[in-house]
């Protein structure tokens, strides 16, 4: 999971795609931003993967990622599309079907959530990270991470869009790569299944739930990124073909990923960072190379999530008179000390609560869609069109 660096991001994994109004993007332009946005340091360490189709075993996994590609399709266009028809890039106009403030209240306190709690996740499993390369205990690995990340959001955030259109692609190339290595080079069966041999979360025991809940916890940062998107867009066509092209990429890349650590969970087993552990079967310096490459991407996702955290928790009450530094600490320092639960128990805990949180907003998603569209919002000219229409025939 990734997160966009901005106050109104809706998770807490992203690229920064939402830092600047988009001009009209094309397809290709939009299924990259959807990968680009949704894949992030929780799918390159593979202990995402991992939990929700790996350990569901060789059928009911795929089937399960099958659900997850084909969700990320139908909620991604519905996104773009609403944004587009409304000409909105205000996520709140997509997820409230009546005239109540309580959707909106819901989503902010989710988006909330969403950025710390992230932030507690990227802390851990950059730990875990540095005590695999170091020996260095994970807790200490944590509070440098967390240090960075604060001295990062006082000296400025406005470099990370360029790291994070460096990390995302590394990351696409990387993980794919060893994945492919993994597939070839499969050691041979222990006669045990994978999903025995595996990490599995207590909140995700159903297979058909765990591809919903997987785009749940996702799609919820795709509605910040993809409102301006859509809006900006120039037709349906181009939102379908792109919402189509970025969901098959993430189901794709996710397949190669199930597929290699479904053959190699011998190796794997239980391990925090399941994909380190198979790059380092290619070679030692391929495990420092992967290392390397999730640390930036767990930097970026942490800082991102850092920021966003400080900007709503300063708007909270008391901590409204706090310093900004202060708040940046002490949000750094709370985060480190959760952190110690671990990384991979974090993303069995963490994620399926934003699921399902996330899918009170899908429900709130759909329900604005058939609301819209039955006001006849959703079908002929915008309301702009219309007006320069009757403005023509005056």
């Amino acid at each position: 999971m990734s997160a966009p660096a901005t106050t109104t991001a809706t998770s807490a994994r992203g690229t920064g795609a939402g830092l600047r109004r988009p001009s009209a993007v094309g397809a290709f332009g939009i299924g990259a931003t959807f990968i680009g946005t949704t894949i992030g340091a929780g799918y390159a360490s593979g202990q995402e993967i991992l939990q929700y189709f790996v350990s569901f075993g060789p059928v009911r996994g795929p089937i399960a990622l099958a659900i997850a590609t084909v969700l990320f399709f139908l909620l991604g266009w519905a996104v773009l599309w609403l944004a587009h028809r409304l000409r909105t890039d205000d996520i709140h106009d997509l997820v409230n079907p009546v005239d109540s403030r309580w959707p909106t209240r819901f989503v902010d306190l989710s988006i909330t959530v969403s950025l710390f709690g992230t932030l507690v996740i990227m802390l851990a499993g950059a730990g875990a990270a540095i005590e695999l390369q170091t020996g260095i205990p994970a807790i200490v690995g944590s509070a440098i991470m967390a240090a960075v990340c604060v001295v990062s959001i006082l000296a400025g955030t406005s470099g990370l869009v360029i790291v994070q259109k460096i990390v995302v692609p590394l990351i696409i190339v990387v993980a794919v790569g060893v994945a492919a290595w993994a597939i070839v080079n499969a050691g041979p069966s222990t006669g045990q299944a994978a999903a025995d041999l595996v990490n599995s979360s207590p909140l995700i025991n159903n297979w058909m739930l765990s591809g919903v809940l997987y785009v749940a916890f996702n799609i919820q940062l795709v509605y910040a990124v993809f409102a301006p998107v859509g809006k900006e867009s120039k037709g349906g066509l181009t939102l379908f073909s792109g919402a189509l092209l970025g969901a098959l990429g993430i189901g794709v890349m996710a397949g190669a990923m199930v597929w290699a650590l479904s053959a190699n969970a011998a190796v794997v087993g239980t391990a925090d960072l399941p994909m380190v552990e198979l790059a380092a079967t290619i070679a030692p310096w391929a495990m420092v190379v992967y290392t390397i490459v999730l640390l930036l991407a767990q930097f970026t996702t942490a800082v991102s999530c850092l920021f966003g955290s400080v900007e709503r928790f300063r708007k909270a009450g008391p901590i409204t008179k706090l310093p900004n530094w202060l708040v940046a600490v002490l949000t750094g320092a709370l985060a480190v000390l959760l952190s110690a639960i671990g990384f991979s128990s974090l993303i069995g805990t963490v994620y399926p609560i934003l699921g399902y949180a996330g899918l009170v907003i899908i429900v709130l998603l759909v329900a604005t869609f058939i609301v819209r569209h039955r006001r006849g919002e959703l079908s002929g000219p915008h309301s702009e069109d219309r007006a320069v229409r009757a403005s023509s025939d005056a």
